[in-house]
């Protein structure tokens, strides 16, 4: 609903942002990218929660570097932006 509604409006690029970087907002990106869309990332515009110690003994994972690999996860089919300040689009054509 939302990428026929995009593609109306001829929207070519779009900016993620939100929490969950290592599911909402990875996949949202992934699917746009399926889209064909320009995808923006801005790093200081997605986060998420710490990840616990596991059974066994496993260490826990800071939410920043949760966050980090999800960007690295997107490989270099995304940009990734160090603010939302500098993400700035120009209206559809």
């Amino acid at each position: 609903m939302l990428g026929a509604l995009l593609e109306e409006r001829g929207v070519r690029a779009i900016a993620v942002c939100g929490v969950l970087s290592e599911m909402c907002v990875a996949v949202t990106a992934r699917a746009a990218l399926g889209r064909g869309l320009r995808v923006v990332i801005a790093h200081g515009a997605h986060g998420t929660y710490d990840t616990p110690a596991g059974e066994g003994g496993s260490e826990p994972v800071p939410a920043a570097m949760a966050a980090r690999v999800a960007e690295w996860s997107l490989g270099d089919q995304v940009e990734i932006v160090a603010s939302a300040e500098s993400v700035a689009f120009a209206p559809p054509r």
